[in-house]
């Protein structure tokens, strides 16, 4: 059984799933016309929301509560200047740079620590993965241009994907 209560999986998951449909939706609605700059801020809200939960649940592995707690720090601070606060000139990348990197071994401590099923954390991992990309992309340190979109696309479908995998009730190993 894993070390993660079934409630907090879950409604992480439900978290999951809401970021990376906000996160499509933010890329997909321009191609059609359609401009809702607020998708970006609520998406990076569902993310706080998500690693939050998840690192609430992470109960048997410390680095991995600390490292899920960062990223959702970096993802809130991202929130903040997507709400149009003015914030010192290095704070979105330094928050850009925790969010991923805070998710990214976050997601690889809890599949080393079989807090999560295997393939979920596979998942979660390939997801936080995109999610640095895309970061560093939104932030100007990585140029992607049209591959950009494509990451982004990526990125939230893999958030979709994980989090249904952590809405399945776990079964054996």
């Amino acid at each position: 059984m894993a070390a993660i209560s079934r409630s907090r999986r879950s409604t992480s998951g439900i978290a999951l799933i809401v970021a990376g449909a906000l996160f499509l939706l933010a890329v997909l609605l321009p191609l059609v016309s359609v401009s809702l700059p607020w998708l970006v801020l609520l998406a990076d809200a569902a993310m706080v929301v998500a690693l939050v939960i998840l690192a609430l649940g992470a109960v048997n592995n410390t680095v991995a509560k600390v490292s899920l707690f960062a990223g959702a720090v970096g993802w809130a601070v991202l929130a903040l200047a997507g709400l149009g606060l003015v914030l010192p000139a290095p704070l979105p990348a330094i928050a850009a740079l925790v969010a991923g990197v805070g998710g990214l071994i976050g997601a690889i401590v809890l599949y080393v620590g079989k807090e999560i099923t295997n393939r979920a954390a596979v998942i979660f991992i390939v997801a936080t993965a995109l999610g640095l990309l895309y970061l560093l992309g939104a932030i100007g340190t990585l140029a992607l241009g049209t591959l950009g979109t494509v990451v982004t696309v990526l990125f939230g479908a893999a958030l979709i994907v994980a989090g249904v995998y952590f809405r399945r009730t776990e079964g054996r190993r």
